[in-house]
């Protein structure tokens, strides 16, 4: 058939391997995303050094080498330190003042960036040495790796102050590490939001812009799943665009200079282990897009 004909982007093929990677993982690709996809097939070819047009019948065929491959290399998550500060601020006010240890999950964590701002946010609130202790979790291997490795470069840091670069970071460019002291914090471990259930019981739950990349009925299941894992009292933390999808869930909104955060209801009783503030934060920060 030839490889540009199985893997145009309107073949019958692609749509299939669509299918495939929301069965997988419940990530939905729109037809707008199929370049992507593309070049996310011909990675994991070259990474197998496989032919293919090969395993594009492979994945097709759902075997699990093929279909993790593909896993790996198609379903990439962007991310940057401090992301939505405004949503840092409101954790700063209504999560950080608990006196006992806090057990967070960062859902969809990617390389990491997501869970060490908050590792630096819980130090900058003075809490290093009260036991925090983050999960990060996410579907993708190679990205774990990466956040493993704990260092980045200028577009990863982007938006993050010198002041905070200067404190939580070391080496020089074109890649810095988060120190020892960060890292310490955050254990990272695979897992898969559609189809394994939560790692544990948490006070705050992380899953930005993740949700996005699901089909609605997916989002809903997971963002309930998500839900489940949050103790009571405690809070859940949404991208800004995914905040409407809570709108049928019995959970309070708490904003805080135009950002919000949802908290469950009910009183927090004894903490339990899970399974397995910026000071440069603007005040008020712009609100978060």
């Amino acid at each position: 058939m030839g490889v540009e004909k199985t893997l145009a982007l309107e073949s019958p093929e692609m749509a299939g391997i669509q299918l495939v990677l929301l069965r997988a993982c419940g990530v939905s690709l729109s037809a707008g995303l199929r370049r992507t996809l593309r070049n996310g097939i011909l990675s994991a070819a070259a990474a197998l050094r496989e032919d293919p047009e090969r395993l594009v019948q492979r994945i097709l065929s759902e075997e699990p080498e093929a279909v993790a491959a593909l896993i790996e290399h198609s379903v990439v998550g962007e991310s940057y330190f401090y992301r939505h500060p405004g949503q840092f601020a409101a954790l700063e006010r209504e999560a950080w003042g608990r006196p006992e240890p806090l057990q967070i999950w960062c859902a969809g964590c990617a390389a990491g960036e997501e869970a060490y701002s908050l590792a630096m946010a819980i130090l900058e609130a003075g809490r290093g040495g009260r036991g925090d202790r983050i999960l990060a979790t996410d579907v993708s291997e190679s990205a774990l790796r990466r956040a493993r490795e704990a260092r980045y470069g200028a577009r990863s840091l982007r938006h993050l102050s010198p002041a905070l670069r200067s404190r939580w970071f070391r080496g020089e460019p074109p890649l810095l590490e988060v120190v020892p002291e960060v890292r310490s914090l955050v254990r990272f471990q695979r897992h898969n939001l559609l189809a394994e259930p939560a790692p544990g019981e948490f006070d705050l739950v992380v899953c930005r812009n993740v949700l996005i990349y699901f089909e609605p009925d997916t989002a809903a299941r997971v963002l309930d799943r998500l839900v489940e894992a949050v103790r009571p009292g405690g809070h859940l933390v949404l991208g800004p665009v995914e905040l409407p999808l809570a709108a049928r869930l019995a959970l309070e909104w708490v904003g805080v200079y135009g950002a919000s955060i949802l908290r469950k209801p009910g009183d927090r009783g004894a903490p339990t282990a899970p399974g397995g503030a910026d000071g440069d934060v603007p005040s008020p920060p712009e609100r978060s897009r």
